[in-house]
């Protein structure tokens, strides 16, 4: 993440460009949803937005805290995030129910982010196996339409869902797309 970050592309990432981080005066707030590895959440963290990283799985969730208390430890990565990453436990459908309370409205964030767990790829070569063990610890997100759905529902402004380049769109109404070299970046507007 250390050399992402050094040489990753800044704001001009795919990730960056779908939250609305380029160009912004003030870095946009942002809520993902599925946080996973928190990989993004890292990325957008050291450009300059606060990022509250969600996580339902446990053991996931307490890898996550360790490296994040492990790069406090560090002093050019703690710099780097700056206080801007916060990790919390919990099942971001649940949480979305208590909108427009609770910990994500008090958060106020101007985005929501998603990476559900990818589909398989139609080619033969496989994941890596970083990837393969977390898809076996984790399995299959079931539920990745129904938190899509919720996320649009609370009317934050933009909803991110990062997606294989392969994949179809997780749900109809994408406003624009973000390529990026194996995944893209679907937004969805609120309607104003």
């Amino acid at each position: 993440m250390g050399f992402r970050r050094r040489r990753g592309g800044g704001k001009g990432q795919a990730v960056a460009r779908a939250v609305g981080l380029r160009g912004a005066k003030i870095p946009p707030r942002v809520i993902d949803l599925t946080s996973g590895l928190a990989r993004d959440s890292f990325v957008l963290a050291t450009l300059g937005c606060p990022v509250l990283a969600i996580e339902r799985q446990l053991e996931i969730h307490q890898l996550v805290a360790d490296g994040l208390e492990n790069a406090s430890q560090d002093p050019t990565t703690a710099e780097a995030l700056g206080n801007r990453l916060q990790l919390f436990h919990g099942d971001a459908i649940e949480l979305l129910k208590e909108w427009p309370h609770g910990l994500l409205a008090e958060f106020a964030p101007d985005v929501l982010y998603l990476d559900p767990m990818h589909p398989p790829r139609p080619k033969s070569a496989l994941p890596r196996k970083e990837m393969r063990l977390f898809r076996r610890l984790v399995g299959e997100d079931l539920d990745q339409e129904l938190l899509l759905e919720a996320a649009r529902a609370t009317g934050v402004r933009k909803v991110v869902v990062k997606r294989p380049s392969f994949a179809a769109p997780l749900a109809l109404g994408v406003s624009s797309s973000v390529p990026g070299k194996t995944t893209r970046f679907d937004v969805y507007l609120a309607a104003t």
